[in-house]
Order: C-alpha cells, then sequence, then structure tokens
C-alpha cells in the first residue's frame, strides 16, 4: 500500500483528501491509481489514516478516508546530528536515518567535513535533503516528517543541545562500546538525545575535547573502524534498540 503526505490538509476519518501535485505524475502514470485502490496519506506530524482512490485523473486524485492507523513511532526523540559528507553518501545517510527512525537531521560542518558549505548550494541542498526524507518516509510508511535543519557547526550544536545527552562514536575510544551503554531505562519521555557522527577523516582531537567538556560521551561501535555512511546506520541502529523501537515487541 502506497503512502502520500498532505501536510497542508487536516485528516480526518471520512473526509475527501486530494493528493498534493508534486504526487500527481508518480500517482497517476507510475502507479497507475485506479478508483477503488487503497492507499494510505499522511499528516507529516505522525497521523495517518487508510483510504479508498475516488477519483483518479490526471489533474486530481480524491482519496476518501477510511481508517486511522496505529503510530510507527519511536518513543525515542533522536537528534541526528551527521558531519558533512560527499554528495550521494550525504544522500544516503539521510535516507538511512529517516528509515531508522530519527525525530530531526542536524548536518554539521566539523573541521574535516567534505565538502565545506558554499553560499550558492546550501539551499539547494537543503531542499535535496527534505525531499529524499520525504520520499524516504512514504517508501517505509512512516507518517512523521523528520525535519531537516540548515547546516550548522558545532558550538552551535552544543549551545542548543545544553544538559541533553550527547553521544559520539569515536574511532578512538576503546572503553565504552555504544551496545552496552544504557544510562536511563526507559530514556526520559520527551528528552532529545544527541548522536553525532564525524565525517570520513573523523572528529578532531580539539572538537572531540570540546564534545567531552560539554558532557559528551564517546563511544565505540566495535573493534573495526567503519566508514562515516556505515557508522551512522551502525550508531542508530544500537540506540534505537536500546532505547527506541526496534527491540520493542508488537502488538
Amino acid at each position: 500500500m502506497h503512502l502520500f503526505f498532505r501536510e497542508d490538509c487536516p485528516l480526518k476519518i471520512g473526509a475527501t483528501v486530494a493528493l498534493a501535485a508534486e504526487d500527481l505524475k508518480h500517482a497517476g502514470r507510475v502507479l497507475r491509481l485506479k478508483p477503488g485502490e487503497e492507499v494510505m496519506i499522511a499528516d507529516g506530524r505522525g497521523l495517518a489514516f487508510q483510504g479508498r482512490v475516488a477519483k483518479a485523473e490526471p489533474q486530481e486524485i480524491l482519496v476518501e478516508l477510511e481508517t486511522a492507523l496505529p503510530s510507527t513511532e519511536s518513543p525515542l526523540n533522536l537528534v541526528f546530528c551527521p558531519s558533512l559528507l560527499k554528495g550521494e553518501k550525504m544522500d544516503l545517510v539521510i535516507r538511512q536515518a529517516t528509515e531508522l527512525g530519527v525525530t530531526r537531521i542536524a548536518p554539521l560542518i566539523t573541521a574535516r567535513s567534505i565538502p565545506q558549505p558554499g553560499k550558492g548550494s546550501d539551499d539547494k541542498r537543503l531542499k535535496r535533503w527534505r525531499t529524499i526524507v520525504r520520499s524516504s518516509a512514504a517508501q517505509c510508511r512512516r507518517a512523521f516528517l523528520p525535519a531537516v535543519d540548515p547546516v550548522r557547526t558545532l558550538p552551535e550544536l552544543l549551545k542548543e543541545a545544553g544538559h541533553s545527552t550527547i553521544i559520539v562514536p569515536w574511532e578512538e575510544d576503546r572503553a565504552t562500546p555504544l551496545a552496552t551503554l544504557k544510562p536511563q531505562e526507559p530514556y526520559p519521555e520527551g528528552t532529545a538525545l544527541f548522536l553525532l557522527i564525524g565525517p570520513e577523516g573523523g572528529f578532531a582531537s580539539q572538537e572531540i575535547e570540546e564534545l567531552k567538556q560539554n558532557g559528551a560521551v564517546p563511544v565505540n561501535l566495535g573493534p573495526r573502524i567503519l566508514r562515516s555512511d556505515t557508522a551512522a546506520a551502525a550508531a542508530i541502529t544500537l540506540v534505537q534498540a536500546a532505547w527506541g523501537d526496534l527491540a520493542r515487541k508488537e502488538g
């Protein structure tokens, strides 16, 4: 069953909702939706309904909402902070983070980030990342759209994080495997957990010291050195298994 977003439209059982203009081509020409077919409509904030196509024309597809769907959101407020990576790697990290249930994505510019931000490309890049989030959430049937922040510096992020828990996988750490870190279980409801991932060259030593001074917990992801995109997926998975919903029984 395919999922579509209508972020600007109130959803409720019995309502008739038109698919957004940007979804018409895919829904009509690629999926070839026809009257009577079941689809899902979500508001991007966690609310989703199952419905049936009532009208399917090139310029308009209408869906009648029939049933409210259970939430697929993790109870963990996970703010994922990846350092900038080259093109497709950053796209992959954002796609996987969305599928794995992060709440927000806050990209970082760090000492060894590649590429560095450029004035002419920042808006275009941010728009692409938000498009990736939307398509990834639809693919994994997630009714919530994680926000994607503009790129920020490490000091800016630390100022926002305040006294929140900050976890930093770091290749030089040997004492604290992330898989065994459970400072409080369950994680306090409504409290954000910040998960930082370094660039391909890793965090600089002065950045790690700055993080430690702000209460961050350096951890390791095992005996092997992982690429940043692999480390991101592994770290999010371990955090969601510890405090989120990856270890939660269905039903």
